[in-house]
């Protein structure tokens, strides 16, 4: 019953949030999305929640996690960085969470992980695709992983009978669990996950090189007070818990982790000196979604959505630059459209965006 009323306030909370209200908001989406090239594994891994092999010493840290708002919202009081790595079958991660105060208490697969202090992933591996996997998990490695139709601000649909297939996860504490009387330093995520448990459309069982994926990671912080009890919630002057804390390492400009259009991007490389080579994609893509955000608010107070960037640019002035370097196509119907957005400089760069999020390159 716990599930479905969880499943039921996402449901509601994504309706009330499907429309930027105003330019402030439209302006808090504007951060760029952080980019991790993924190295190749030279050697195996052991999934036991350390990273003492070679294979990990060669990877790379994350930029620490910042504020899920980002802006000038202040730096989290905790470090939660991760590193990647990946063979031809399998995809690797592992998070290392600055916690002076290890602690967790679920202990049932697929409860609601993040009522407890937790670490979750969130992947979407096929670009052209609405589906994406959501998996968290505690101090104590209980696993909660689910299936996303496309996000709930969409109608989008949680299937919580998803199964990670022959995923393995292991945690380690640098200190003691639920225990708070003394201090601890760290906790640990050590994750292995097949791609074939991924790639569930029969894209194939296996990482290409130069393979780009969508992907963030998010820590949920609760605030807590020790008591005789142990570690107990913090509440306010009216008895209301006090809200979680939510870092992530792309930062989103909301608190809504479901908006896959503003994850980070991973490329599978197997030379350190292999750079992103799709700016140019990266750039069509914002300026899709740029151009979807303010529809929505040009259609909450016209009751219509735009048929021209020059109706949109009275919203916003500054998106009339994207003429420069696209041509735009409207097409329009009652309570619908759909938009066509080609490069200038490049004919075979182009893209389509409608009024459900539904994008193809």
């Amino acid at each position: 019953m716990k599930t479905v009323f969880f499943i039921l306030a996402l449901t509601l909370q994504a309706t009330t949030n499907f429309a930027q209200r105003n330019v402030g908001d439209f302006l808090q989406l504007q951060s760029k999305p952080e980019i991790y090239y993924v190295k190749k594994a030279q050697s195996q891994i052991k999934i036991d929640g350390k990273d003492d092999e070679i294979a990990w010493s060669r990877a790379s840290w994350t930029n620490a996690f910042k504020d899920i708002e980002g802006g000038n919202k202040p730096d989290p009081e905790l470090e939660t960085r991760v590193k990647m790595l990946w063979d031809n079958e399998n995809f690797y991660l592992f998070a290392k969470l600055e916690e002076p105060h290890i602690n967790g208490y679920l202990k049932q697969k697929d409860t609601i992980i993040y009522h407890d202090n937790d670490f979750e992933l969130f992947l979407k591996p096929n670009l052209q695709s609405a589906e994406y996997i959501e998996i968290e998990v505690n101090a104590l490695n209980t696993i909660m992983d689910l299936l996303m139709t496309k996000p709930y601000r969409f109608g989008g649909k949680a299937n919580l009978n998803w199964d990670t297939k022959d995923i393995q996860s292991a945690v380690y504490h640098s200190g003691t669990i639920n225990n708070p009387t003394d201090k601890d330093n760290f906790w640990t995520v050590e994750m292995k996950i097949p791609v074939k448990s991924l790639k569930y459309f029969g894209e194939g069982n296996q990482i290409r090189v130069n393979e780009v994926w969508k992907i963030n990671f998010s820590r949920v912080q609760w605030h807590y007070d020790i008591t005789d009890q142990g570690y107990v919630k913090r509440k306010d002057t009216t008895g209301k818990l006090l809200a979680e804390e939510n870092w992530v390492w792309s930062p989103i400009g909301l608190i809504n982790m479901h908006y896959p259009e503003r994850w980070g991007h991973i490329k599978f490389v197997e030379q350190d000196n292999q750079k992103f080579l799709d700016e140019q994609f990266l750039a069509l893509e914002k300026a899709a979604w740029n151009i979807f955000y303010l529809q929505q608010l040009y259609r909450h107070a016209n009751k219509r959505y735009a048929t021209s960037l020059s109706e949109l640019s009275k919203l916003y002035p500054e998106i009339n630059a994207l003429r420069k370097h696209y041509s735009f196509l409207f097409s329009n119907a009652n309570n619908f459209y759909r938009l066509e957005i080609k490069s200038k400089a490049l004919p075979d760069l182009k893209t389509t965006i409608d009024n459900q999020g539904n994008i193809y390159f």
